[in-house]
């Protein structure tokens, strides 16, 4: 399907645009991992070399964000799509994994598989800590990493300064449930906290300093230009200020966090030179989303093949 037919899709009916686009994700993601592979895939042997983060080995730095595989159902399968890292969900309390995997499938050997908790649409910001430490409970044992969602419109209330101490009274119970839940299991599940970051901030969520302070594992910061996704929004983020504007909110982070916590880029990267441009202002690790609703289920593997080093002119 075409960019101009799935941007139509996505102007008119945009449920079932998000439906259709994960539909081919899925049936690309079997058709890669199966007996006949794609040639394609040996782009990534030549390009992508594994990132350290987290404590984890990613493949490469391209991850899917939370929001496309809601439930799990395509999971780790994502790595025949040329990813080395798909987070799921967001999951809440009365929204289970019910696809969720709980092994690495034979054709995914080695992607990342994060977990996206949240809150309850209908829970009130002071018993936030709840909903969350059900959530930490529930996927510890499936998760590679866990994704703490403070995105959602309730969640995002917690990082008023007037609710400061029950933002910190929430973090320091998901620390203390963390390290818990890793002397019960055995291993350690490293945790990261999702904020959103407007293009044009002027001023860093005071949050960010205390994640460093208490020890987190990782920042996915989701750098959000505005309404939910259209068209015109997709369109929008191609334009290099956009990208500039988004590259430096991550630089500031950087700064901020002076190498103490991993950056995980979100928000508008669907090309080659988007990917590259986030990484040198301090990302370690980049997410898509929208890009595999509009450029479809190659966008990984499109960007692998453009980061190939340019053939020697004849002699």
């Amino acid at each position: 399907m075409s960019r101009y037919l799935m941007s139509a899709l996505m102007q008119h009916r945009p449920p079932l645009g998000r439906r259709l686009a994960f539909a081919r994700a899925r049936l690309s993601a079997r058709l890669r991992s199966g007996p006949a592979r794609s040639p394609e895939r040996g782009v990534l042997a030549a390009t992508a070399a594994p990132v350290q983060a987290m404590g984890l080995s990613f493949p490469n730095p391209l991850g899917i964000a939370a929001g496309f595989d809601k439930r799990g159902v395509l999971g780790r399968e994502a790595g025949a799509l040329g990813f080395g890292c798909i987070e799921v969900g967001t999951l809440t309390p009365q929204a289970p994994a019910l696809g969720l995997p709980t092994e690495r499938s034979p054709g995914a050997a080695g992607i990342i598989l994060g977990i996206n908790i949240g809150m309850s649409p209908h829970t009130p910001p002071q018993q936030a800590q709840q909903d969350y430490l059900v959530g930490l409970r529930a996927v510890w044992d499936r998760a590679d990493y866990i994704a703490i969602n403070l995105c959602s419109a309730q969640a995002s209330a917690l990082l008023c300064p007037s609710r400061e101490a029950a933002l910190e009274a929430l973090l320091v119970a998901l620390k203390q449930e963390q390290r818990a839940l890793t002397v019960l299991s055995g291993r350690y599940v490293p945790l990261a906290v999702k904020i959103k970051l407007a293009l044009g901030a002027v001023a860093l969520p005071e949050v960010v300093n205390q994640l460093a302070a208490l020890g987190f594992d990782a920042l996915i910061a989701a750098i959000d230009a505005g309404p939910p996704a259209t068209p015109q929004r997709y369109a929008d983020w191609q334009a290099p200020a956009s990208q500039r504007q988004a590259c430096y909110q991550v630089d500031r982070l950087a700064t901020v966090l002076a190498g103490h916590l991993p950056i995980i880029a979100v928000g508008g990267i669907s090309a080659a030179w988007h990917v590259d441009e986030r990484l040198r202002a301090g990302a370690t690790l980049v997410q898509l989303h929208n890009a595999l609703v509009y450029e479809g289920p190659r966008v990984a593997l499109a960007i692998h093949k453009a980061a190939l080093p340019a053939a020697p002119s004849p002699v």
